[in-house]
């Protein structure tokens, strides 16, 4: 086994989990997220041809699951040529083309992953992981400082499907923590689980229990209910999970908890909001003043990042399924279109989603019809919508299959590092039912470090 490869390979990976942190920024119009995915796989592909030629690892099929994925979405766009949202980005074949490569990318980290156990331990691998999350973690909190103290914030250069970037600074608005991405929610989804790692590194060095406050209070400063939610239910679960299994409490996870409850706590004294807009404000008694439109709104735009985080949270909860105004959406979607049993490929799907998207969401106001995100690609803001309807009933229930075993040999294997992966793990998994509808680095990292756990005791 050379270890010039699985130097070259590890130190590639946490270049692109750099890379994939620049989520709001293009080189050329072509965003450093697609150069840093294209780059992995190359790199990839150079080691496999000239370095080694093996796949020695019990995937439980998943290599044979992204092929199965790969050849409907080619098997759908050579037969069938959709027409993109006029305000899309790319042309049809380059759509289709990227979703691909996001999916092969998914399958070349855990390989790499893989070779890289053969010669580094987990620790090893974590520490340059983590590095590269702190590194993005003091580029967010910069970006947001920036706002409070008036300096500039970085150049956002990448444009988002409808050929524009979200504006941060808006009359009235809460300032969220957007740091490097396009969205505050994005932050929080790639942030959340490298947490764990840190206290998982820290009971061998307190060093990394301080470091761990950078990505800490980068993500309670998003205020993505998303992220804190899924991190604080992840690690109550586990916590509970593993007191059940082994008949003792871990009390670094019970220490990990309450320093990020203790930010949220804290973290009020970093809020800030912007002033209203005198053109266009609301005017009570001759002052310029922010009203909110309901209670929900009130919440969101509480400087107490701890009401505006459990508040919502109980006020979103307690209204059900309504509340999740996308999730409804995507229900009455799939029960309109049917559910075919072997997908219509990735991208695909997408667009047609967004076709319906735009007629569901349409409204007529002063004789004019306003859609909600008119001539965009839309998401379907959860992974598991989007395996269902890209690769159908039969591709959604074996990768379900997939995660259901690795995370069961996962939990029946002792080991240190367990709980710290399962939190990373689930907090991955629950971000998927809400936000993000793609296969992530993370869930990459977890299922290779799943697997390696599984079959070699390191």
């Amino acid at each position: 086994m050379n270890l010039k490869y699985s130097k070259i390979l590890l130190y590639s990976v946490s270049l692109f989990l750099v890379f994939e942190g620049l989520d709001a920024f293009s080189i050329n119009n072509i965003p450093v997220y697609w150069i840093g995915a294209a780059s992995l796989v190359f790199v990839y592909l150079f080691c496999y041809l000239f370095g080694f030629r093996t796949f020695n690892i019990n995937l439980f099929s998943l290599r044979n699951w992204v092929i199965y994925g790969i050849f409907i979405t080619l098997f759908q766009s050579l037969f069938n040529d959709l027409v993109l949202p006029k305000y899309a980005s790319t042309s049809y074949i380059q759509y289709i083309s990227l979703r691909i490569l996001r999916i092969l990318l998914f399958l070349v980290i855990v390989y790499s992953l893989n070779y890289i156990l053969k010669k580094y331990d987990y620790d090893e691998i974590l520490k340059f992981f983590l590095i590269s999350s702190i590194l993005i973690s003091i580029l967010s909190l910069i970006s947001y400082f920036s706002y409070i103290y008036g300096y500039s914030d970085f150049p956002r250069t990448r444009q988002g499907s409808g050929g524009w970037t979200q504006p941060i600074q808006r009359a009235c608005n809460i300032l969220r923590n957007y740091g490097t991405f396009r969205e505050p929610s994005f932050l929080a989804i790639w942030t959340v689980p490298f947490i764990p790692y840190f206290f998982y590194l820290g009971k061998k060095n307190k060093l990394w229990f301080f470091l761990s406050v950078f990505p800490i209070l980068s993500v309670v400063l998003s205020r993505s209910l998303t992220g804190i939610i899924a991190f604080v239910s992840a690690t109550l679960l586990v916590t509970l999970l593993m007191g059940f299994i082994h008949k003792r409490i871990d009390i670094n996870l019970i220490f990990m908890l309450i320093l990020f409850l203790s930010v949220i706590f804290t973290s009020s004294l970093f809020s800030y909001q912007f002033p209203p807009d005198e053109a266009t404000c609301l005017s009570q008694e001759g002052e310029c003043i922010c009203i909110p439109e309901d209670r929900l709104d009130e919440l969101k735009s509480s400087t107490n990042v701890s009401e505006a985080t459990f508040g919502r949270f109980s006020e979103i909860t307690s209204r059900g399924l309504d509340a999740f105004e996308n999730t409804a959406f995507l229900f009455d979607y799939v029960s309109n279109t049917g559910i075919s049993i072997f997908g219509d490929g990735y991208g695909y799907s997408n667009i047609s989603f967004s076709y319906a998207a735009d007629e569901a969401t349409k409204r007529v106001v002063d004789n004019q019809i306003i859609y909600r995100n008119p001539g965009q690609v839309v998401s379907f803001n959860n992974l598991y919508a989007n395996i269902l309807m890209s690769t159908g009933l039969f591709g959604l229930f074996w990768f379900l299959y997939i995660l259901i075993e690795v995370l069961r040999k996962i939990i029946i294997k002792n080991n240190q590092l367990q709980s710290y992966l399962l939190i990373s793990f689930i907090s991955t998994l629950f971000v998927y039912s809400y936000q993000a509808e793609e296969l992530s680095t993370h869930l990459a990292i977890a299922i290779a470090f799943g697997l390696n756990l599984i079959n070699n005791e390191k």
